[in-house]
């Protein structure tokens, strides 16, 4: 169970209603929402509520709530959607018009394997150059480098180019106040205080309202899968290593090695072991470093911002897949059971655990001793009943 589920369901508790509110009447919530512990309960229904609390909060949102209960009422309704529960799309849309600044255009990149991804904030000037924001935001650490400087509309298009080129990453249209919310939420994770990260300090010149609440850009293209749609989808996503935009999300050798060496010493221990038991002994290592690579919460964000990407790009199924993996390590769910994680692990470290032992071989070529698990395994020994040495 998540540490954020399991606080939803705290309070959940606190409020007296039963079971993990999924199917909490209506007219049991109502009420609630006009006391003391309304903030609190719209964050718990947004992590656990089912279809009936969607509703409410639809209702509230487009009613006359204000300041932080209609942020909260936005950004729950938002988590009740990445989780495949349906909400009224008459109530809520799923993108809204940008105001106070209808000539700022928004452009952004899907994440790489790093969780880093490139935002962008142009607006045309007045003679005809374009002031453009360009933003490098992580997630989970927030903001790396921002930079304000005017360009060309050429120039523009020019730099668009080159970094697909050489990154790959394609620059999607995107509505600017989801975005430079985004940015605003990199620069508190940050902490603002180094000026190449300073986003307050060179915003007013772009923009002059407040920000929005920060939530990942959804496409109406892609609709979020529903509970139905999501095991189906869910079951292809390893399928999306396919795609340029994961290309780079393989294990960093580094944070792997730790993993790498534990198959390799049961590769090589002395102790013989039947076939389930090796199996059994490596799939705890392949779990245990899914969660280590990929945490779910941080993967979750990821591939729901980089469902936008694929969506904008004519995607749509696998834009679909990537919000139906990201649902499910929301959901608090084992990570070792999404497929797409599962392949990341094993073939990253299989493709690393073989670089390695190649790398052995090489340097124990022309040596009389072989380990045990080499004894186990070369052919000529089992053939002739001997190991050299």
């Amino acid at each position: 169970m998540s540490a954020r589920r399991d606080a939803a369901l705290t309070v959940l508790r606190r409020l007296g209603l039963e079971g993990d509110g999924a199917d909490a009447a209506e007219t049991r919530l109502e009420p609630l929402l006009d006391g003391p512990d309304a903030v609190a309960l719209v964050e718990a229904l947004g992590e656990v509520g089912g279809a009936g609390a969607a509703r409410v909060l639809a209702r509230r949102a487009s009613g006359d709530a204000r300041g932080p209960l209609r942020k909260t009422l936005r950004r729950a309704l938002f988590r009740l959607q990445q989780r495949g529960v349906p909400v009224p799309a008459d109530e809520v849309q799923p993108v809204r018009r940008p105001v106070g600044g209808p000539d700022l255009e928004g452009l952004v990149s899907a994440f790489d394997g790093n969780g880093d991804r490139l935002i962008w904030l142009a607006r045309p000037q007045a003679g005809g150059g374009t002031l453009l924001l360009a933003a490098e935001v992580n997630e989970p650490e927030g903001l790396r480098d921002v930079r304000l400087g005017e360009v060309s509309r050429k120039e523009l298009r020019v730099l668009r180019e080159r970094v697909q080129k050489q990154s790959g990453m394609r620059l999607v249209s995107a509505p600017w106040d989801v975005l430079d919310a985004l940015i605003v939420e990199g620069h508190e994770r940050a902490g603002g205080h180094d000026r190449s990260r300073d986003y307050l300090r060179l915003r007013p010149d772009l923009v002059h309202v407040a920000p929005i609440a920060a939530a990942e850009p959804r496409s109406a293209l892609a609709p979020v899968p529903s509970d139905d749609e999501c095991p189906g989808l869910l079951a292809g996503s390893a399928d999306l290593l396919t795609l340029p935009e994961l290309r780079t999300w393989w294990p960093r050798p580094d944070a792997a090695a730790p993993f790498v060496e534990e198959i390799s010493a049961l590769r090589d221990s002395p102790i013989v072991l039947n076939r389930m038991q090796q199996e059994e002994r490596l799939q705890a290592v392949l779990a245990r470093a899914v969660a280590a690579l990929y945490p779910p919460q941080v993967v979750a964000r990821r591939l729901e911002g980089t469902a936008y990407v694929l969506a904008e790009t004519g995607r749509v199924t696998a834009a679909r897949t990537a919000l139906a993996a990201a649902a499910a390590l929301r959901a608090g769910g084992d990570a070792g059971e999404v497929p797409l994680l599962r392949a990341l692990v094993q073939q990253g470290l299989g493709t690393i655990l073989a670089s390695e032992q190649e790398r052995r071989q090489e340097e124990r070529r022309g040596s009389l001793v072989l380990t045990p698990g080499e004894a186990l395994t070369d052919p000529a020994s089992s053939r002739h009943g001997r190991t050299r040495g």
